[in-house]
């Protein structure tokens, strides 16, 4: 059994879990050969790049645990053995998506110190035997679950009458009783209110950086749990990932985006060097065609993308009618400030900016960098990939 501990973003680190995704052969009854190779290629490409990052993080010391390929990001287990399978579940009922398999652990789970929570699923196959795909840990597992998985009980089946005779909510304001009552604005209330993503918080030894706009609930849960009561919490208002806003690579030192605002970082990190990143989206610009930015506004989004194939119908009609839970919106994720911290010398990247490898190398700190060619379809950078679940330490106090 496995314990873990993990209280900074950048102490040594020494075991971490990394995503994982189906096998190439889950699309081989697709009839259409080309569409069929398209998505092949994007699974296959992904498995070797997972395979690279994995030996990158072997050859630097780090031991690597990857869930079995069955595992779908919310924690349950896939229940479609193929596209055909699906295919078959999908004419009774057409909101029928594909589940994501399980790439971006750091989504599902959150390590706080020597505790891991987990965050979001919820499924028969997980109530039937218990299981979860992190089940060799030691831990706490199951507190955020719980919440979650008891309102649902509660509930049963998603009607009207339901929702309004058991009363489950506390607060008058928390739904609109006058609007027609749904799965999504449901859905949403319950995310929102009993569930946290852990990139929106940051983990510095005995304090916690959260992001008040996008987990609502934390600090009420938290302070209603008390998982192991040595954290403070500090609020801020990202409104998103911390992740995708500032990276932390060794005390003393932050790495952010320029629509942070200075005063943030002066009220919680005073005495700390502050580099800004002029243009954290300059290898995406590069990357990106002058046709993807037409394609684009055209599509009114860029949730993902995926090179040479978006005036491919076939795929993008694919993507947008069975594969809507594996993407995110990639135009938000800024994968150069998307890092882990190996140590305090010592950061892996998945993507090179001349401004921020300059940045690092001032600060003493020696960047290595491994490939993730469909980051853009995935909507990960590499913290996204990953879940530290073992570094060197305790819980320290920083001064801020």
């Amino acid at each position: 059994m496995k314990q873990v501990n993990s209280w900074t973003h950048w102490q040594p680190l020494k075991e971490i879990v990394l995503g994982n995704v189906f096998d190439e052969n889950f699309f081989e009854d697709v009839e259409d050969p080309k569409l069929r190779d398209s998505l092949q290629k994007i699974i296959y490409e992904t498995k070797e790049d997972l395979n690279g990052i994995r030996k990158t993080f072997e050859d630097l010391g780090v031991k690597v645990i990857q869930p079995d390929k069955k595992w779908t990001h919310d924690g349950s287990i896939n229940p479609y053995e193929s596209f055909g399978h699906f295919l078959e579940h999908a004419k009774q009922d057409k909101t029928l998506s594909i589940l994501k398999p399980m790439i971006t652990p750091r989504d599902a789970y959150c390590t706080m110190g020597d505790e891991l929570f987990m965050l979001w699923g919820y499924g028969p196959e997980m109530e039937k035997n218990g299981s979860h795909p992190l089940d060799m840990f030691e831990c706490n597992m199951t507190l955020v679950n719980d919440m979650r998985k008891n309102i649902f009980k509660k509930l049963g089946p998603f009607t009207t009458e339901k929702f309004f005779e058991n009363e489950l909510f506390e607060d008058p304001n928390a739904f609109d009783m006058n609007m027609k009552f749904n799965r999504a604005n449901f859905q949403k209330y319950v995310t929102e209110t009993y569930t946290f993503d852990s990139p929106c918080i940051t983990r510095l030894g005995d304090t916690l950086l959260v992001d008040e706009l996008h987990t609502k609930g934390f600090i009420e849960w938290y302070d209603k749990v008390k998982p192991n009561n040595r954290h403070k919490k500090t609020k801020v208002a990202i409104g998103g990932h911390n992740d995708g806003s500032m990276f932390l690579p060794k005390p003393g030192v932050v790495l952010s985006a320029p629509w942070m605002k200075k005063s943030f970082y002066d009220e919680v990190f005073p005495n700390w060097d502050k580099f800004i990143i002029s243009n954290p989206n300059g290898s995406f610009q590069k990357e990106m065609p002058k046709e993807f930015q037409n394609l684009a506004y055209q599509r009114r989004t860029m949730d993902w993308y995926v090179d040479g194939k978006m005036d491919y119908k076939p795929l993008t009609n694919f993507v947008d009618d069975y594969l809507k839970k594996w993407i995110g919106c990639m135009e938000e994720t800024i994968f150069e400030i998307n890092m882990v911290s190996i140590d305090e010398n010592t950061v892996l990247s998945l993507n090179y900016s001349k401004e921020i490898h300059n940045q690092l190398k001032s600060v003493g700190i020696e960047p290595i960098y491994t490939k993730f060619r469909h980051r853009y379809f995935w909507d990960g950078g590499l913290n996204c990939l990953t879940l530290d679940t073992r570094r060197e330490g305790g819980c320290e106090s920083y001064s801020l």
